[in-house]
């Protein structure tokens, strides 16, 4: 695998252009970090790659291949996905959901899973410990829980691309670094690329590799964290003023509170 490449991605809301001639390329081995002020493209840019929204203009390659061009079952084995939200309230097993994973591999749609995907489901099940959750209904999970499952699903996917809507925004402290640790384990081990939308800046400079700022349609700027986290950037993005401290070197911001 080589790169995801963004080429000059543009997409409105009406008026309003929401992504304004996007480039960017992600590599294999990295998880890139998407922030921005609310409202800013983040999710929308996630959902262009998806092809859940149309593009006005640019172009998206995976492996030098254009993604709008590969068959659904061909899309779905090089790119997961995991929404912000995701419905719960279903009639499945946390087994039945971990099976979904292997739909776009299924060779034979009258046979089913096979001994290879079977495999390849109880190596995820026992590196994330769900033995115990497998025959539970997914309503009574969790939110932590869940999020847990959804991200089993897409290992077991094992497409070459993990997308992320603010998975942990719903999730204490304990199971957001569980997530992120699990997460991060798994594009280094594999070489995936990973691309997460997030709005926990501390979090994004302990987990990503990059960041990628959006701002007004655009990216002003991108790089490692302890290159881009900074005063100047944080002000220009999201219009505060924060202490920034590096302890271990690790970027911690502290918000100030505004003058009463």
């Amino acid at each position: 695998m080589e790169s995801l490449k963004l080429k000059n991605l543009k997409y409105s809301y009406g008026d309003y252009k929401i992504l304004n001639d996007i480039s960017y390329n992600f590599f294999p081995g990295e998880l890139v970090g998407i922030l921005g002020a609310n409202g800013c493209g983040k999710s929308t840019l996630l959902k262009v790659i998806m092809g859940f929204l149309e593009k006005e203009e640019g172009e998206i390659y995976l492996d030098n291949l254009e993604v709008e061009k590969l068959s659904r079952k061909e899309f779905a084995k090089k790119i997961s996905f995991i929404a912000q939200k995701s419905n719960q309230n279903l009639n499945f097993t946390v087994l039945e959901i971990l099976k979904l994973g292997r739909v776009p591999h299924i060779k034979n749609s009258f046979k089913g899973l096979d001994l290879e995907d079977d495999k390849i489901i109880d190596e995820v099940i026992k590196k994330l410990n769900l033995q115990e959750y497998l025959n539970r209904d997914i309503k009574s999970l969790s939110g932590g829980e869940f999020q847990r499952i959804l991200l089993g699903r897409a290992f077991i996917q094992n497409s070459e691309v993990i997308l992320l809507d603010e998975p942990t925004s719903a999730l204490d402290i304990n199971y957001s670094l569980e997530f992120l640790e699990l997460l991060k384990e798994e594009i280094k081990a594999k070489s995936l690329i990973g691309i997460i939308v997030i709005h926990d800046i501390n979090l994004a400079s302990l987990f990503c590799d990059k960041i990628l700022f959006i701002k007004d349609g655009k990216i002003p700027i991108s790089g490692e964290p302890k290159d881009v986290i900074k005063k100047k950037w944080l002000e220009k993005v999201y219009n505060f003023t924060p202490e920034i401290l590096n302890l271990e070197n690790n970027i911690y911001i502290l918000p100030k509170r505004g003058k009463k």
